[in-house]
């Protein structure tokens, strides 16, 4: 098993990193941080994420039509999240385990990082794990900006994969991860089109939800069909939904997806954001009137 000790950002790759910044600041209440870097084929910054997750935001652009990460822009997969993470306490150990799973770890010898590759073990996915002192190192704040959604914490990342199963029993056996909600086989409310099963992190920072078509008109086998398996959404907590719709009316950008419910006698509601309104990233924010109930 890979043992990292703290999810450190996620990444997105967008073919514009300025205006990008420019919206996770100005609608989503994400804080620009210092610094950035150069890489061979990408340059980079980082924002910090409101609330208790202690999670930064990277975004990478393309340094030119060269770059591997114009490829990916260009692809199937792209725009949209890239990576996610990890810091772990041994790059050696994090390879030792990756090949214990069947899999070569993929990187450069040299680096401080190796990865699980999307097509050879990282079921569709990039997963980054890097050893020494976390990249992310901001104190938890909360967001006190006008017209921004009010974020208080990342509550997960949405795997697409044809079995929630299988790719559940994954990443308990790859990360650790603990399953502790399963839905029902057919979801009614969701007009029988999806599964899913929802694992908690070792470090409790962010959850994965599972999320596989149970007939062959789902959406969800419509985006497996153009994308493969893959990260198929972002979602996070909001502190206050109207002041969230608000300032999402505030900025033009429009939600869809609505839905309300009561859970154990507390009301929860929960919404989208389109794609093309974030560069790429599927965002579903929601509020729940008491922690623990929205699911």
């Amino acid at each position: 098993m890979i043992e990292f000790i703290k999810i450190d950002h996620i990444s997105q790759a967008v073919p514009n990193l300025a205006e990008q910044a420019e919206f996770l600041q100005r609608v989503l209440g994400l804080r620009l941080l210092e610094g950035g870097y150069n890489d061979d084929g990408f340059r980079s910054r980082t924002l910090a994420i409101p609330g208790s997750s202690e999670m930064g935001w990277e975004l990478m652009e393309p340094d030119g039509p060269e770059s591997y990460l114009q490829r990916f822009l260009d692809g199937p997969r792209g725009p949209g999240l890239h990576h996610l993470a990890m810091r772990v306490e041994s790059r050696a150990a994090a390879e030792a385990a990756i090949r214990e799973l069947g899999s070569e770890p993929w990187g450069k010898p040299d680096d401080v990082s190796t990865y699980l590759h999307p097509a050879s073990g990282g079921q569709g996915f990039l997963f980054q794990f890097f050893e020494g002192g976390g990249w992310y190192q901001e104190e938890p704040f909360e967001d006190e900006g006008d017209h921004t959604l009010g974020i208080i914490a990342v509550n997960h990342l949405a795997h697409a994969f044809h079995d929630r199963d299988e790719l559940g029993e994954w990443y308990e056996r790859a990360m650790g991860y603990s399953t502790f909600w399963r839905s029902p086989e057919r979801r009614e409310d969701a007009k029988g089109e999806f599964q899913t099963r929802v694992m908690e992190s070792p470090t409790e920072q962010m959850r994965v939800e599972v999320i596989a078509p149970t007939r062959e008109d789902s959406f969800i086998q419509r985006f497996l069909d153009s994308r493969g398996p893959g990260a198929h959404h972002l979602t996070v907590e909001v502190a206050d939904w109207d002041r969230a719709v608000a300032a999402l009316d505030h900025h033009g950008v429009g939600t869809f997806g609505y839905r309300d419910g009561v859970t154990d006698g507390v009301p929860w509601k929960e919404a989208f954001i389109h794609p093309k309104a974030t560069s790429g990233v599927l965002l579903q924010f929601f509020w729940q009137a008491e922690p623990g109930h929205w699911i």
